[in-house]
């Protein structure tokens, strides 16, 4: 109501993240010379702040739940009062003082390059924007809108507010942006339109095919079969019929949804497939704020899968100074572009050519019947020393498709080996999915997606492939809009580089009283200590951290960790549970619940860990192992028949290649074998290599929580290398 009531009388809307920092609304406030503020209550002491920062005394308009005794304290309007006011004689037939040259908007970009400009959108530019997006996209005054894109993002303005409000659609909006309240507004509003940025269609995908993932194999072959038999039934004969198919997934959309939206930023192929042979229209939107949202959009008639779609009506698009393979810069032009940056003249002259065109930064080519298709950020380009240029745009949607992963960002980042000066290696920044690995129960997070990564690399060029992975817990910075703020993460590696960047900040944990109380407990003082003695450098261990990425442990010095506290406290873990742990509160949670009367401490010598005494003692120890240890001369001649063909078949056909296994002649037994990654096949084709003394003699564990099975495994070349680890 607000920011409508602003347009119809010609002032100029100043839409601003209530979310921003401090220091940057007061620059925005600033450069807009701002002359009212309509805010929440919410928010109302963060302007306040900017106003100080300023040194503005800018009158406000506060609404929301609001005291009218503080209002009036703090010398604030409030809207109520505003909206009671009669209107005066004449109003309805007025005149909009308003023309279509006169500035409606003024927008502040995300600012993914580190400095946000000002975009001043016409009312010419509105009304163009609004009549061929609702001309291509065919909303209707039926449609039910689920708007979960602030309102400060032109592509959210384009749908939820200036379309929306014309054809006469609703529009659902909802208090927080969690998976909870999304469902809800799906399912109580009956959505038929939604409209989001690629990452929030990202998240929708990778939770459809996680659930998928968990399903016996069988479900999962007929889900993979049935979105085969739906793309080609559309495809082909017209016929969707994905909520027959998928009647279980349509469900979580609410039943009802016929559109499904995205735009403001290039958007994955294999996911807009996936979603296309689950039986959702996907249509994609393509443009800038400086273009007033869209430029591009695919249509219902003419939905190339993977494509931004064909130029809006009066819309030119061309692609500049196009290489040998149709790629160049995306050049704009027409009634949907800005005038210019507001008091920029700067930026305005490297965002026009000569002839009018606006550069959009963008670099991408079109298909034979006219279809763009976007490819990357020009200045996000990365030149190799060979000359190849890589969009890491393309690398990171390939590097996305494993569960284990929630985000990765592809970068150049210099390379101090290479013989090439000002060189760089393509490196991937990863942050891990925590909620999926603990699902399943992994907790050696870094070696597990590093194995998963290497496997989807294979798939791609060789120049394309990511040299090194900085596995990290905290999240990219982003924009409002969800966009990797690139500049900021290379601005990081380069000042840390890339082993302290990968470090999460521990100074955002903060002990509280009751944080204090629960490791202060007989559980928590044991693993405290046993933790603390196992770290490279004293820290303050909080509950919340995690074992591997936060404290530093890896899988063996877990393991040492678990046997500490079973012989420090004299009790015994359940395996499984024990390997599933990733936190030092489930840690001492695993540990309370195994203490069921006073502590009894053995003394902090009985912690350290000595592999030896363990391995030799094993058969004392364990006597249901007796059966196993004892020696079967025929099971020998018997397991010899197997591993030889599986040695020679892998020498052949997987080219195994073997090196140090002359170490084993040096070290007496016992002694530990340990792959340096996991797989079904590895425990085969270890023992396959062994030569006769140490054949009679070798056991191998069988256990799940030791050997793990991956279904990702895709090595073309195995190579082993065997390096002693002494007892």
């Amino acid at each position: 109501m607000i920011y409508l009531g602003i347009l119809y009388r010609g002032a100029v809307v100043v839409p601003l993240d209530p979310a921003g920092m401090i220091e940057t609304l007061s620059a925005f406030v600033e450069n807009s010379e701002a002359k009212r503020a309509f805010i929440a209550y919410g928010s109302l002491d963060k302007f306040r702040a900017v106003c100080d920062r300023t040194g503005k005394s800018i009158p406000i308009v506060a609404f929301g739940v609001i005291d009218p005794a503080q209002a009036e304290k703090n010398h604030h309007e409030l809207f109520s009062d505003w909206a009671g006011t009669p209107r005066p004689e004449g109003f309805d037939d007025a005149r909009p003082p308003a023309k279509a040259g006169d500035m409606a908007i003024l927008i502040y970009t995300s600012g993914t390059t580190g400095v946000p400009k000002a975009v001043p959108l016409t009312h010419g530019n509105i009304v163009s924007e609004t009549d061929a997006v609702e001309e291509s996209m065919g909303f209707t005054e039926k449609e039910i809108i689920l708007s979960l894109l602030p309102l400060f993002h032109a592509y959210s303005q384009i749908v939820n507010l200036w379309i929306a409000t014309l054809i006469g659609a609703s529009v659902i909006y909802i208090t927080e942006l969690s998976s909870e309240e999304i469902l809800r507004g799906l399912k109580e509003g009956r959505v038929t339109a939604l409209t989001g940025v690629p990452r929030l269609w990202y998240l929708f995908h990778k939770k459809i095919f996680d659930g998928v993932r968990t399903q016996p194999m069988l479900v999962r072959k007929l889900f993979s079969w049935m979105m085969g038999a739906n793309g080609f039934l559309w495809d082909r004969l017209g016929i969707n019929a994905g909520r027959l198919f998928f009647r279980q997934v349509h469900e979580a959309f609410g039943g009802n949804l016929r559109i499904a939206a995205s735009g403001g930023s290039s958007f994955d192929a294999e996911v807009a497939r996936d979603f296309h042979k689950l039986g959702f229209t996907m249509l994609q939107a393509y443009g800038l704020t400086e273009t007033s949202g869209a430029a591009t959009v695919t249509r219902f008639e003419d939905n190339r899968v993977g494509s931004v779609g064909k130029p809006l009506p009066n819309v030119e698009v061309k692609i500049d100074e196009p290489n040998e393979e149709g790629i160049g810069e995306v050049l704009i032009r027409g009634p949907i572009v800005m005038p210019g940056y507001y008091r920029n003249p700067e930026a305005n002259s490297e965002a026009f050519t000569e002839d009018g065109w606006f550069r959009s930064g963008d670099l991408g080519r079109f298909d034979a019947d006219g279809h763009l298709y976007i490819t990357g950020r020009k200045k996000d380009i990365i030149v190799l020393p060979s000359g190849k240029n890589v969009y890491p745009e393309e690398v990171e949607a390939q590097y996305s498709h494993t569960p284990l992963v929630s985000e990765v960002c592809v970068l150049g980042v210099h390379d101090p080996e290479s013989h090439f000066k000002g060189a760089e290696k393509l490196v991937a920044v990863v942050i891990p999915d925590f909620e999926y690995l603990k699902a399943q129960n992994i907790t050696n997070a870094k070696h597990e997606i590093s194995f998963a990564l290497d496997s989807l690399g294979r798939e791609l060029p060789e120049y394309q492939r990511v040299r090194d992975y900085i596995i990290r817990a905290d999240a990219l910075p982003r924009t409002a809009t969800r966009k990797i703020r690139r500049f900021e993460v290379q601005k990081l590696i380069e000042a840390d580089g890339p082993s302290q960047f990968s470090a999460r900040d521990l100074s955002q944990f903060k002990l509280t009283d009751s944080d204090r109380h629960f490791l202060g407990t007989d559980a928590g003082r044991s693993v405290v200590s046993v933790l603390s003695s196992h770290l490279k450098q004293p820290i303050e261990i909080h509950p919340k951290m995690n074992l591997e990425l936060d404290l530093g442990l890896d899988s063996l010095t877990r393991a040492e960790c678990i046997v500490g506290l079973e012989h420090l406290l004299n009790l015994e873990f359940d395996q499984e549970k024990a390997a599933s742990v990733l936190t030092v509160q489930e840690l001492i949670d695993l540990t309370a619940a195994q203490i069921t009367g006073p502590v009894k401490v053995q003394g902090s010598e009985s912690a350290v860990i000595n592999w030896r005494a363990i391995l030799k003692s094993a058969s004392a120890d364990m006597p249901d192992l007796q059966p196993i240890l004892k020696r079967k001369p025929l099971m020998f001649w018997f397991a010899y028949l197997i591993l030889r063909p599986i040695y020679w078949f892998a020498r052949i056909f997987l080219r195994l290649e073997v090196e140090g296994i002359e170490v084993f002649s040096t070290l007496k037994p016992p002694f530990l074998v340990c792959p340096n990654h996991q797989s079904l096949v590895d425990a085969f084709i270890v023992c396959s290599t062994y030569r006769d003394r140490f054949s009679r003699t070798h056991f191998m564990s069988g256990r799940e929580c030791i050997l793990k099975a991956h279904s990702c495994h895709r090595s073309h070349r195995r190579s082993m290398s065997f390096q002693s680890m002494r007892m």
